[in-house]
């Protein structure tokens, strides 16, 4: 049975090691700074745990890096020289990270949001594989495909338009969802109201592209209703300038592909 060490206990990591223990992968060790997360993780996937870069197991076959980008090198210099494969998880980072630390390496990048709190199935989620070498690949595809449906090859400048495309996708529309909530905090229902919306245009996108999903005032730029909700955000600027920004913005993308059929 192939083996791995987790180096760290995030979002990441508490999705991705039930998920390669699922697919008969031993985990013989979760590793992060945080005793109380590496001890947690740990306890689900019958691994010991360590907070000591010194400590980190030396005999696994593949050590997966779950870390924040800036880590990755940092811990490499413990890790690097142990003979089993190094992968990291991270979206915006190259293989390069690994050359001159690490003989056997690759990236296995998981295109979704992740939480401790809610498990993500794994079954789902787009799998993008890069290595150092064919063989590399290889065997990094095979674990891929034992975790995921979805399983792609993907160079570092790929994954980068990837992660960047996920940023604007997931993360910024939370950043609204948040925005949304705090507006609606103190109306009938709250965020909650909201939810069925919110589930609405993420299923209309499964069939529409989303420039065809995009309704509201500003696809029409009803000066209006823009300028009413602008001056309903007179004690927020900030927000009242992102307002005007994106309607502009959404206003201008239903123009420019009007003029393009």
């Amino acid at each position: 049975m192939a083996s791995a060490v987790i180096l760290g206990a995030g979002n990441v990591a508490t999705n991705l090691a039930p998920a390669l223990l699922k697919a008969g992968i031993d985990i013989l060790q979760i590793y992060s700074r945080t005793e109380t997360s590496a001890s947690v993780l740990a306890a689900k996937v019958n691994a010991v745990f360590c907070t000591d870069p010194d400590k980190i197991n030396d005999s696994a076959h593949y050590y997966f890096y779950a870390l924040k980008d800036s880590a990755i090198t940092e811990v490499l210099n413990y890790t690097g020289k142990f003979k089993g494969i190094h992968v990291h998880t991270a979206g915006s980072v190259g293989l390069e990270v690994f050359e001159g630390k690490a003989e056997q390496y690759g990236i296995l990048y998981p295109l979704q949001t992740f939480s401790k709190e809610k498990e993500t199935d794994f079954s789902k989620v787009p799998l993008f594989i890069e290595g150092k070498n064919r063989d590399t690949e290889a065997l990094l595809m095979t674990i891929a495909q034992s975790l995921s449906e979805k399983t792609y090859y993907a160079n570092s400048a790929q994954r980068a338009q990837l992660h960047l495309a996920a940023v604007f996708a997931c993360n910024f529309s939370n950043l609204l969802y948040d925005i949304a909530s705090e507006i609606v905090d103190d109306t009938i229902g709250g965020f909650d109201v909201l939810k069925p919306l919110i589930s609405e245009t993420a299923e209309k996108v499964q069939i529409l592209s989303p420039r065809k999903a995009q309704t509201g005032p500003a696809t029409r730029y009803d000066t209006e209703i823009i300028d009413k909700h602008i001056a309903m955000l007179a004690q927020q600027p900030d927000l009242a300038g992102l307002y005007e920004q994106m309607s502009k913005m959404i206003y201008q993308r239903r123009i420019s592909s009007t003029e393009n059929i």
